[in-house]
């Protein structure tokens, strides 16, 4: 997120084994899904011992899932958050989203789709608790869409409208993306609807 400096990353061997587990979670189901990733594989990628992974989550597997959802919604609200507290509408929150699949997609070597794709695509409706989690956090990013649009003179059907909408387009937008290997397009993408739809919404 461009907002944000570049703290010094720590080494991940040097994080808190329960923080370790996480990413390593995070990492995998981005990269090669949900079903595909073993607790071994992320015990493995996490370094930790084989133990710690029922201490840290004694619900398996989904708990890492419902985890790994909560982790990135609260990163990503504190970001929208923040460009509120700055001043920053709707339109900075959205390419501010965009910046941020972007990035996880630059590198072709570990090049990652969107957590919540992945995991709605897999996880949904089998899975309750990461379904669960998934809502709150779509809710959470729509609901900020939203206010931000009515702060800014939009009514409520139209803000949610273009809430619902956005969202959608950077989802797709980040599976196309990814097929091209052309971040920069679905930032492109977003601010060219951005653009397109600014004097409906003025």
């Amino acid at each position: 997120m461009e907002r944000r400096a570049r703290a010094v990353r720590t080494p991940l061997r040097q994080r808190p084994t329960r923080e370790r587990i996480l990413r390593a979670g995070v990492s995998l189901f981005q990269s090669q899904g949900y079903h595909a990733t073993g607790v071994t594989e992320i015990l493995t990628r996490a370094r930790a011992p084989k133990g710690s992974f029922y201490h840290h989550f004694p619900g398996g597997k989904q708990a890492l899932g419902v985890a790994a959802v909560e982790w990135l919604q609260a990163e990503v609200v504190a970001f929208l958050d923040q460009i509120a507290r700055d001043g920053g509408g709707a339109d900075e929150m959205l390419l501010g989203l965009a910046r941020y699949s972007a990035e996880g997609l630059r590198a072709p070597a570990r090049m990652r789709g969107s957590l919540l794709a992945v995991l709605a695509q897999e996880a949904i409706p089998d899975l309750i608790g990461i379904h669960a989690a998934l809502r709150a956090y779509a809710g959470a990013l729509r609901e900020r869409l939203i206010a931000a649009q009515v702060r800014d003179g939009l009514d409520e059907p139209a803000a949610r409208a273009f809430a619902d909408q956005g969202l959608a387009l950077l989802q797709g937008a980040a599976v196309m993306a990814r097929i091209d290997a052309d971040p920069a397009r679905l930032v492109a993408q977003i601010a060219d609807w951005l653009k397109a739809t600014s004097k409906t919404r003025a």
